[in-house]
């Protein structure tokens, strides 16, 4: 199949799952070319098609609107058997206004589902098929636009075999050791990220030793840094940044236990299944996370982590605490490993993928 992919920012650090997508396509011999509203903070990417690459073309957007853009692009997108737009937001306006009559694949995920869609009735109407990467999304969908119900698919990102067969780390502690936590992710607020130094905090007090390693970047990271502080636990608060893969595995076999203490923010901003969670469990991690959207689709809460109300820091930390006992910790990590290997296998969710884009591309003439 030839395929063209349109996107927000690519690559992007915190979008692991398209790269991954787009890899996994072409691996398997598809032609693809991706499609870039806007290039990353780091720069353009070669070979990558972007449509306002700079701060000069973002302002002339702001007087052109979407639509010219789509107008550009649309003959391009005329030469390809299916057209794949991730994000309910901008990137689907203007495949929407851009597609002509390809089949058009809509792939949705979290803020730009709950807080940023623009024009979705028209969108998951127009598209061949919607796919989603939770089960409570898919749910969502289905309940909130039942005469399209029918489009809605289930495509877990997954993860490639080089996490599923990788071995796991040894963790064997010290009699006395801190409890090792790690978290990674964007810093914003729907991550929880407050909730969880909280949590850390009151383990403090308890006399149960910590140490929190939050691999990421964000608008609230010296915040969180100062929250660190004046809730007494600056010095076992640890803010990485950003990540390569290779220190991110490496922050994974560090810990002890992986943190997911995601909530629902005012304007409904929420995680789906954050990727970072189910690479965590790969490696046979236990995971603490909140009981929202499809975090329980990975933390089956007693086999393999534990869940617990968004927001609620103690019962967080009850949660973390119960996991001090390595005992606790090691069937809980074993249990995790094989529900990554049995549910989000990515080249099995990649034939799902690939399948829906096989039957829509067959399909000749107008489609939605």
């Amino acid at each position: 199949m030839r395929l063209a992919y349109i996107v927000g920012a690519y690559p992007r650090a915190s979008e692991t799952f398209i790269a991954r997508e787009i890899a996994g396509l072409r691996a398997r011999g598809h032609a693809l070319d991706i499609y870039s509203l806007f290039a990353p903070a780091e720069g353009p990417a070669e070979g990558v098609v972007y449509g306002w690459p700079n701060a000069a073309a973002r302002l002339l957007r702001k007087v052109t609107g979407a639509g010219a853009l789509a107008r550009r692009w649309r003959k391009a997108l005329g030469d390809y058997d299916a057209v794949v737009a991730h994000f309910g937001s901008l990137p689907s306006t203007v495949a929407l206004e851009a597609v002509g009559d390809r089949p058009l694949v809509l792939s949705l995920h979290a803020r730009d589902l709950y807080v940023e869609a623009e024009r979705l009735e028209e969108k998951i109407a127009r598209a061949a098929v919607v796919v989603t990467c939770t089960a409570a999304n898919a749910a969502f969908l289905r309940a909130a636009y039942p005469a399209q119900a029918a489009k809605m698919r289930l495509v877990y990102h997954g993860l490639p075999r080089a996490w599923l067969d990788a071995p796991v780390p040894d963790r064997r502690r010290a009699p006395g050791d801190p409890l090792r936590l790690v978290a990674v992710g964007r810093v914003v607020a729907k991550k929880g990220y407050g909730v969880l130094i909280d949590a850390c905090a009151r383990l403090q007090q308890a006399g149960v030793p910590c140490h929190l390693r939050l691999v990421g970047d964000g608008p609230l990271r010296e915040a969180l840094r100062e929250h660190a502080g004046q809730a007494g636990v600056g010095d076992r608060v640890e803010f990485v940044g950003w990540a390569a893969e290779g220190a991110v595995r490496a922050a994974y076999a560090w810990a002890d236990v992986c943190c997911c203490p995601s909530i629902i923010t005012a304007d409904g901003d929420r995680d789906g299944l954050p990727n970072v969670l189910v690479e965590a469990m790969a490696t046979g991690l236990p995971a603490v996370g909140s009981a929202i959207s499809g975090i329980p689709e990975a933390i089956d809460d007693g086999v393999t982590g534990c869940l617990v109300p968004p927001g609620d820091a103690p019962a967080l930390a009850d949660a973390l605490a119960r996991l001090t006992d390595p005992a606790v910790r090691a069937p809980l990590g074993a249990a995790a490993a094989a529900r990554v290997r049995d549910r989000f296998d990515g080249e099995r969710w990649l034939d799902v993928l690939e399948g829906l884009l096989a039957e829509e591309a067959k399909r000749e003439g107008p489609v939605g």
